[in-house]
């Protein structure tokens, strides 16, 4: 990207004409930023930062940042710099996906990274705010500051001061969400009574997958710039997001291993109650037995076997034998047949 030219006299009064006035206010009273468009062709609120590292509210449109760009371009290129479509992908309308992405087109640099959408060029860059980015303003004038009085060129240190932005805010994000995860996992591995909590662990996993997936993304996007790029080699960026992730993906997989314990847990429980449940049915068969024998003797026939003596005795310790011999014999051959009848958990 060339530096030696700067944009023509009229470009000035173009972005002068977006900015807006100071008394003017950029938050709703719900926490919600002013300025978003309401049709494909509105204005919404965007961030210009200057090649000072200086920061101002501008209200902008597709095709206001498409003339900017071309205006920015008419005496260094021929072929047009910026199309209408490399605009559109910085709307999530018309986004074909969540996967981040850096497009380089000659004098402008769009970057389509969730949560930040900017278009840097060599002596600016509009940055387009997302709802609710109180934060994210902070950090990235923070981060222009620090990065535009380092670099070389602007473009680079737009760029890098983007890509720190992002890194320190999914790792806000990591910090958010793996303490929930942790305390959680300990939750459930130290109480018996773990049911209630699948399901809030649950949630945990769903974000701790989104935010896995955001941060690959950005990871493979700047594997992929840095091989490409080598004067974006002393960024040091890749470190930071392989820090996060990594640390997304340990908490992920601590989940996964929770969850199996848990599962375990349960299973050994269910099977304790199917061995109660088989001992108490094998109980009550064998009782039916000696109950049929008793029902035969207390029917109202002349069999003269009441005059024997003993008799009640012989035939009271033959019931009982025939239950304890009865249970041990099936324990024993249900034990042969690898099912465990035992009472201990």
């Amino acid at each position: 990207m060339a530096s030696s030219s700067r944009p023509s006299a009229t470009s000035a009064p173009f972005l002068d004409s977006l900015i807006l006035p100071n008394d003017t206010m950029l938050i709703s009273q719900n926490g919600n930023l002013l300025g978003l468009p309401t049709s494909p062709h509105g204005r919404r609120l965007a961030l210009r930062f200057d090649s000072a590292g200086n920061a101002e509210y501008h209200e902008v449109s597709r095709t206001d940042v498409l003339k900017t760009i071309q205006t920015a371009a008419r005496n260094i290129v021929l072929n047009p710099a910026v199309h209408m479509r490399d605009i559109r992908k910085l709307d999530n309308v018309f986004s074909a996906s969540n996967e981040p992405s850096i497009t380089v087109r000659q004098q402008a640099i769009l970057v389509n990274c969730d949560p930040v959408r900017a278009v840097i060029m060599r002596d600016c860059c509009l940055v387009f705010l997302p709802d609710g980015a109180d934060s994210l303003i902070s950090h990235l004038k923070k981060n222009f500051k620090q990065h535009v009085g380092e670099a070389i060129a602007f473009e680079f240190a737009a760029l890098e001061a983007i890509l720190a932005t992002i890194c320190r805010v999914f790792a806000m994000e990591c910090e958010k969400v793996i303490p929930l995860g942790r305390s959680a996992l300990d939750k459930m591995t130290k109480d018996d009574s773990m049911m209630g909590e699948l399901e809030g662990l649950r949630s945990i996993k769903n974000a701790m997958s989104t935010l896995e997936a955001q941060v690959g993304g950005m990871r493979r996007l700047l594997m992929s710039l840095l091989e490409n790029e080598e004067d974006l080699h002393m960024m040091y960026l890749t470190k930071e997001i392989y820090g996060s992730q990594t640390r997304v993906a340990l908490m992920a997989n601590n989940i996964l291993n929770t969850e199996s314990i848990v599962m375990l847990k349960l299973d050994a429980k269910r099977n304790f109650l199917l061995s109660v449940d088989l001992s108490l049915t094998l109980m009550g068969t064998l009782l039916a037995m000696p109950t049929f024998v008793v029902g035969a003797f207390g029917m109202n026939l002349n069999s003269y076997i009441q005059e024997t003596d003993y008799i009640f005795w012989i035939v009271f310790a033959v019931c009982i034998q025939f239950v304890l011999v009865g249970y041990y014999v099936v324990v024993q051959f249900l034990k042969l047949q690898g099912i465990n009848m035992s009472w201990k958990y």
